[in-house]
């Protein structure tokens, strides 16, 4: 008996792993069979994911032709191209951070220490955006956990792009305006040694103020930036966040 699979528009057969046997023989035995399904219909690819209780067939998926694609908590994805031509789209290759410019009404910039950094040395609150959140809903997030202070989103007003980053990918770390709701700091300990309000000159001219964030601070208050906008037909905000 072949596994049930759905072929997706690109041609690649997704494999329909929810009553996958536990047997190595027999997982082997319906592997083949599918393939040579797939390979009849010209489908260019075979999706096969293998949830951690069904890992033992790894090995066996390997003997086939399948490579790894990618893993996460709950299994890995396995790819096998049925033409040596076919096209695999990438995985992930990016973090996506963010990091609030917030000002209050008395021209004071919010700051902090992070604990663990190697040298003293100013930042704005932010970090390292939720799968499936968007920009201005992680920055407020981000903000809040470290700092206690809730904010309403201004605008995007820059953002920074490098390599090498945490397991060899990329970061993309959008600085975005907003504009503090409260004024009590309620520091997160478990992640930050220290956060205060700090005169947006003192924190321009301090030695402690990396100048990334000199340079990022500064083009915040110089540009209008993006801010967020719907278009009719195209989505919901829960799906897309326009910036103009």
């Amino acid at each position: 008996m072949i596994i049930p699979y759905e072929i997706n528009p690109y041609q690649g057969a997704l494999l329909n792993t929810e009553n996958l046997t536990e047997k190595s023989d027999q997982f082997l035995l319906q592997m083949n069979l599918t393939l040579k399904e797939l390979h009849e219909k010209e489908l260019q690819l075979a999706w096969l994911f293998l949830p951690l209780h069904r890992a033992n067939l790894v090995a066996t998926a390997v003997t086939l032709g399948f490579n790894y694609h990618h893993a996460d908590d709950t299994g890995l994805q396995l790819v096998l191209k049925l033409y040596p031509d076919a096209y695999v789209p990438g995985y992930a290759t990016h973090y996506i951070g963010a990091g609030g410019v917030v000002i209050d009404d008395q021209n004071r910039i919010l700051v902090i220490q992070e604990r663990y950094h190697t040298r003293k040395h100013y930042k704005l609150p932010g970090g390292t955006l939720d799968p499936g959140e968007h920009i201005a809903t992680g920055v407020i997030r981000e903000v809040l956990e470290e700092t206690g202070i809730r904010t309403e989103f201004i605008s995007l007003n820059c953002f920074r792009h490098w390599h090498g980053y945490r397991y060899g990918k990329s970061d993309i770390y959008f600085v975005c305006r907003l504009k503090p709701l409260n004024q009590e700091i309620t520091m997160d300990t478990k992640e930050i040694s220290e956060a205060l309000w700090m005169p947006v000159e003192e924190y321009l001219t301090n030695p402690d103020t990396h100048p990334f964030n000199r340079k990022i601070v500064h083009t915040t208050l110089t540009t209008r930036g993006l801010k967020i906008d719907d278009i009719p037909d195209y989505g919901t905000m829960d799906t897309h966040e326009l910036l103009f």
